[in-house]
């Protein structure tokens, strides 16, 4: 192989032509570290003249902060919790239910200000309440430290690090389950168990042997038992962790290729969501036993199974059909399941907070792009639904805003769009800011945010393209765009850029974003139409394909076959070379970009965005500012204290691109 160096230079460094020599693994190489700081001082000097475009955004924002409506307290038990703001601090409150006695069990801005990156994301109170065991990334790299706080004497213990976010209590308070990650591909891979007394006690209940299978776990209705669960891209199996003793029961049922099963423990049975027969379904069976499963309930007819909760007073399920979720309770016994939309037209609405079993209280979130959201509580026992709070922004009138979902025409297929624009605002030639995703079959959800309604004011169409291999039309939407597929998401977004480009018969210029795997679609959308974009930004983006799905000793790659093709298969990787956006950079008229990387990212390396990004500047035909962000206190996710300030500066690149000042 040869290997083409160019004469193009940054500093000292020779920039090779496929930008291979960024990755580093270790994350030490000064040369490395070198080429992105001068690409980090290079988009700085320019983005400077964005600061008071940038600034203007954050005290707009600010300025129309809202009103927020107040979370409700997750129950369970005879208390509730809740993360919430004090005196501007984030902390974590524990209440009382009968005599609202508030404690606050943990101060999340204090443990955060030792830190350059900080994310709580996960904690447990023992049952007892002395101690709270917390998961805590101090990095970005999704390696989660596992502390146990006295909340008596403030005593810490560390018990594990490397491990993922889940901590669970025995039943007798002594003893914390943890699953532990590999540190080459970052798998949870290993149930452990420690005394909170010897914390070098580790106990091995459980190890995932299959690579591309991982390992989750998760507290039962029941609070004696939790599921842990072993999964690849399209197969589960389970097994029951008594919490009392400490027993791991044999697999509820065999692992078998494409069969998956989700359990939850309640009155002495297993209750499973399961495709066993194909169609996912409600199915039940005793406690200790694997046979004889028993099927209570089918979804209508188009629509699917999602998800279901468990309660005293019956089931509560999840439908979901035509990008919209349904709430169905189903008695224990006999009798008439009641149907309830989550949300109306236009809006969209999902569970978000579930009170404990005992409870029978189901919290809903809704809201439309331009409907400020709102928190409903649905009672399984009265089957009544209420309004608990709404956000209200002052001076803002949502009937000044218009949101549609349109159908995109892309090859036959009808694609859904959700877009919001401003009544008055709205001209022939307004900007669209597109953003997609396109993957694991997850739903964008058209979120209201004070963020996006600034760029309405100004005269910009949002919108969000429900392309295939997203989730909005359910499994099969996202078959039809995953794998040898993926090209059917690339074209859904093309599509809708030129539907959007001439919305309303106007002639609009479109600016993309995308983030993580949805840099893939936008980044490969770019490579096969870059004049049809007038700038795009991309945060940590997926854009080094078929290298990284070759290499199983990065994170996650060996479990993500299915969804972006097996390398190792002479028939699918020319598919993936025909979308992979790095192998596709070619010389031609590349659009503005700004492309955000995070220097502990073991998700979506920082190598895959730094690569793609140089191969565009070092080939487009155009000169055009190519920004390079390298956030070397970050991974894959943002440190929420900077969060906004980025999201402003992203706009006010894309802003600029279209909005030139005189």
């Amino acid at each position: 192989m040869v290997l083409l160096v160019v004469s193009t230079a940054v500093g000292s460094i020779q920039a090779s032509a496929d930008f291979n020599w960024l990755r580093d693994d270790t994350r030490s190489s000064q040369k490395v570290m070198n080429y992105l700081q001068e690409k980090n001082k290079s988009a700085d000097d320019y983005l400077a003249n964005l600061k008071p475009l940038q600034q203007e955004l954050l005290s707009h924002w600010q300025s129309h902060a809202p009103t927020k409506a107040e979370n409700p307290w997750r129950i369970i038990g005879d208390f509730e919790f809740k993360l919430n703001h004090r005196a501007g601090e984030r902390v974590l409150l524990k209440r009382h239910r009968a005599s609202k006695e508030t404690q606050m069990l943990l101060n999340i801005e204090q443990r955060a200000a030792d830190h350059d990156f900080y994310q709580l994301s996960g904690w447990a109170l023992s049952n007892n309440g002395q101690f709270l065991a917390v998961a805590e990334d101090l990095t970005g790299a999704e390696f989660y430290q596992i502390t146990v706080i006295d909340l008596v004497s403030g005593q810490e213990t560390l018990l594990a690090q490397n491990a993922e976010a889940t901590v669970i209590w025995s039943a007798d308070d002594e003893s914390v389950f943890t699953i532990e990650k590999g540190l080459q591909d970052s798998r949870p891979y290993k149930l452990t168990v420690r005394c909170i007394s010897k914390p070098e006690s580790e106990v091995n209940l459980y190890q995932e042997l299959q690579k591309d299978w991982l390992v989750s776990a998760y507290v039962a209705s029941d609070r004696r038992y939790a599921l842990i669960q072993s999964n690849n891209e399209s197969s589960s199996e389970q097994r029951v962790l008594n919490l009392q003793t400490g027993e791991l029961s044999a697999p509820i049922k065999n692992r078998k290729q494409g069969v998956e099963y989700y359990a939850d423990i309640a009155q002495g049975k297993l209750f499973i969501n399961s495709n066993v027969e194909d169609q996912f379904a409600l199915y039940q069976i005793a406690l200790n036993s694997n046979k004889n499963w028993k099927k209570i309930y089918t979804p209508k007819p188009k629509s699917e199974l999602n998800n279901f909760y468990l309660f005293e007073s019956g089931i509560a399920v999840i439908e979901r059909a035509e990008g919209q979720n349904s709430l169905v309770i189903l008695p224990y016994q006999e009798g008439t399941p009641k149907r309830v939309s989550l949300a109306s037209d236009g809006s969209v609405g999902w569970i978000s907070r579930v009170g404990d079993y005992a409870s029978n209280i189901i919290r809903i979130r809704t809201m439309s792009m331009v409907q400020p959201p709102k928190w409903e509580e649905f009672n399984v026992t009265t089957q009544q639904r209420t309004l608990l709070s709404q956000d209200t922004y002052s001076n803002y009138h949502a009937s000044e805003y218009e949101t549609q979902q349109i159908q995109v025409n892309s090859g036959g297929v009808q694609v859904p769009v959700t877009l919001a624009y401003k009544k008055s605002e709205l001209k022939n030639d307004s900007p669209v800011i597109l953003y997609g995703y396109g993957a694991y079959g997850f739903t964008m959800k058209p979120y209201f945010m004070p963020q996006i309604t600034s760029l309405l004011d100004q005269g910009f169409i949002y919108a969000i393209a429900h392309v295939r291999g997203g989730g909005f039309n359910g499994e099969k939407w996202h078959q039809a765009g995953r794998g040898m597929n993926k090209q059917m998401g690339i074209s859904d977004f093309l599509a809708a850029t030129q539907t959007l480009k001439h919305f309303q018969q106007g002639n609009h210029p479109v600016l993309a974003m995308g983030s993580s795997a949805g840099g893939t679609l936008v980044a490969a959308s770019i490579n096969q139409q870059p004049t049809w974009y007038a700038g795009a930004s991309l945060n940590v983006p997926f854009v080094d394909v078929v290298k990284s799905m070759s290499d199983e000793s990065l994170p996650l790659t060996a479990q993500q076959y299915k969804e972006w093709g097996n390398p190792h298969i002479d028939s699918q990787i020319k598919t993936m070379r025909a979308y992979d956006p790095v192998v596709n950079v070619s010389s031609q008229p590349y659009p503005p970009m700004m492309v955000r990387v995070g220097w502990n990212d073991r998700r979506v390396p920082y190598w895959e965005g730094a690569k793609y990004l140089s191969k565009v500047e070092q080939l487009s035909s155009t000169d055009k500012p190519y920004l390079l962000l390298t956030d070397f206190q970050s991974g894959h996710a943002t440190d929420r204290r900077k969060s906004l300030e980025q999201q402003a500066m992203d706009y006010a690149f894309l802003i600029s691109q279209v909005k030139k000042s005189d």
